[in-house]
């Protein structure tokens, strides 16, 4: 029975498992053997017991005493051996305990430092291949610093690598030096040192990459700063020279100093002017096509875009034609009714003094002012009836060229003229002049102030301190009177 219990024991002994398990398995090993340990301890007393009936039997002069005692002998020597070889067994489960635990903690250990290790590379490799947009130099030199800084985390971090590749290293130490098969497979991370160096490599490959194209992207915003510098010199020369322009034509418009045919030889003048500085405006968009195939959106050197600067050479080229065709109609005008020069200015007073916007139309309650303080009695009707004639197409303006057509025809139809001297000689109180006390006291300030602006001064035998002569004003606006 004894016999049958030990067969096998010492070859399960000498079993060495254990070099190939894992922890948990050295565990399992462990809590098996604790229990043979148990069963051997137990049948300690069954091996006394035929050491005793061996004994007893030689006292007995068992007549084959040298067999049983043959036999009993080579029971406690295997006996002893199983003892042995149990402690053996103990001593050599306890000690790759030990050092599994030891590889356990480095596995966790490594796991710890290497999630976030990988982490940070993951991050890293993102950003460095990341797709930038960027529309300054400014803009750029932000994310070259950005790049900068994180170069200079690169020595820390790859000694955060050597670290952790160095426990895993310790790791395999460990097994070569003890004989201990590893699994490979790390219980608290899938990832593994050779995971960890293949990214590194990837990471310090990306970095110069990365490198090259800021820069490439520092020499297109260089280049891009040159076409905004070069569109913006030109851009603010040329948009306010088209402002000046403009005002310039409009004043030659207004201007009464000189005569039509001098006024019509300024504009041409100016019209070549236009045409010669066409060039510029090319070069101009020359350049903003440079700027829009290099995606140049926006230009803090200037207040100009192209399409500003193309609406004010527009509307430059159509001043400048309206107005040599205003002067020529003017001039047609003028030869046509035998308006003298004198009374061609007198309008462009007139309606100069009234347009308040100054911008060569009036409004219609500027032109309704007009027409009082040049004597007209203005009901509503009468009022839309001359606005039918000045403003047909209803606009809401009157241009200088319709006021000169009204104030001819009206000359021509009605006697205007003393119409507007019987108003002026009953304001005056059947006095041969008006006094500015008399004008300013009778008529809304701003009709008062026109007339006293464009009166001149009473010189007849009868003349008052500070006398105007009304009679000379309504002629010079109206042409010669019998009054």
């Amino acid at each position: 029975m004894h016999e049958a219990w030990t067969a096998g024991k010492e070859e399960l002994l000498s079993q060495k498992d254990y070099e190939s398990a894992s922890l948990k398995e050295i565990r399992a090993l462990m809590r098996k053997h604790e229990a043979f340990e148990s069963d051997l301890a137990a049948h300690q007393d069954r091996v006394e017991q035929i050491a005793a009936i061996a004994q007893e039997l030689n006292e007995l002069d068992y007549h084959d005493a040298a067999t049983v005692n043959a036999r009993c002998q080579g029971i406690c020597d295997q006996w002893d051996n199983l003892g042995t070889l149990t402690q053996k067994r103990r001593d050599a489960l306890e000690r790759v305990e030990k050092l599994w635990e030891t590889i356990d903690q480095l596995y966790l250990e490594f796991a710890k430092r290497a999630a976030p290790f990988n982490n940070w590379m993951d991050g890293a490799m993102e950003d460095l291949q990341d797709m930038f947009i960027v529309h300054s130099i400014e803009e750029i030199q932000s994310l070259i610093t950005a790049h900068d800084q994180f170069k200079a985390t690169l020595p820390e971090a790859d000694k955060e690598r050597m670290a952790t590749v160095g426990i895993h290293n310790e790791i395999l130490k460990i097994a070569q030096t003890y004989g201990i098969k590893l699994s490979g497979i790390n219980p608290y991370t899938n990832l593994s040192q050779q995971d960890i160096n293949t990214k590194w490599e990837t990471v310090k490959h990306l970095v110069p990459l990365r490198d090259q194209m800021l820069q490439e992207e520092v020499a297109r915003q260089q280049g891009n700063e040159r076409l905004r510098r070069q569109f913006a010199a030109q851009a603010n020369i040329i948009g306010p020279w088209i402002q000046t322009k403009m005002e310039e034509i409009s004043h030659v418009s207004v201007d009464i100093a000189g005569s039509l045919e001098e006024q019509m030889n300024s504009l041409k003048q100016y019209e070549q002017n236009i045409i010669n500085y066409k060039s510029n405006i090319d070069k101009l968009e020359g350049d903003h096509q440079l700027s829009q195939e290099s995606l140049i959106f926006d230009n803090k050197h200037t207040n100009y875009t192209m399409e500003h600067v193309r609406v004010g050479w527009e509307q430059l080229l159509t001043t400048i034609a309206r107005t040599i065709n205003e002067v020529e109609n003017q001039i047609l005008t003028r030869d046509a009714k035998g308006i003298s020069q004198e009374q061609l200015n007198e309008f462009r007073a007139s309606f100069n003094h009234f347009d308040r916007k100054r911008n060569g139309m009036m409004d219609p309650d500027d032109f309704r002012a007009c027409l009082i303080s040049m004597g007209y009695d203005l009901g509503e009707v009468e009022f839309a009836r001359i606005m039918t004639l000045v403003d047909p197409n209803n606009t809401g303006v009157v241009t200088f060229q319709a006021f000169i057509d009204f104030m001819t025809r009206e000359t021509a139809e009605t006697d205007t003229a003393e119409q507007v001297m019987a108003s002026f000689k009953i304001l005056a109180s059947d006095k041969n002049y008006i006094t500015v006390d008399e004008l300013r006291r009778e008529l809304p300030p701003e009709q008062a102030e026109y007339c006293i602006s464009r009166m001149t001064r009473y010189i007849g035998a009868d003349a008052a301190p500070g006398a105007l002569d009304y009679i000379s004003f309504s002629s010079a606006l109206y042409g010669e009177s019998d009054l």
